[in-house]
């Protein structure tokens, strides 16, 4: 497995990259103000078969909602 890039408690901007594409035609810009979400993360985990050596990490959004973003998904806002 990789070396993660972010730890537990790192402070983080999040961004679905396939959002739109997956969520067509239920998507409305003006449904969902919190895109980009920030968090924090609780949770890097690895899962060998969908991601191979690259982590998963949960997040704790600021709207209350747990959300799961890959590495490249993530933005260091401020570190634990």
């Amino acid at each position: 497995m990789g070396s993660s890039r972010y730890k537990v408690g790192d402070l983080v901007r999040a961004c679905f990259t396939y959002f739109e594409y997956y969520t067509y035609p239920y998507y409305d810009d003006e449904d969902d103000l919190f895109y980009p979400w920030l968090g924090v993360v609780v949770l890097v985990s690895y899962d060998k078969t969908l991601f191979g050596d690259e982590p998963l990490y949960e997040i704790v959004c600021t709207d209350g909602y747990i959300r799961w973003f890959s590495e490249f998904e993530l933005m260091l806002i401020n570190k634990s």
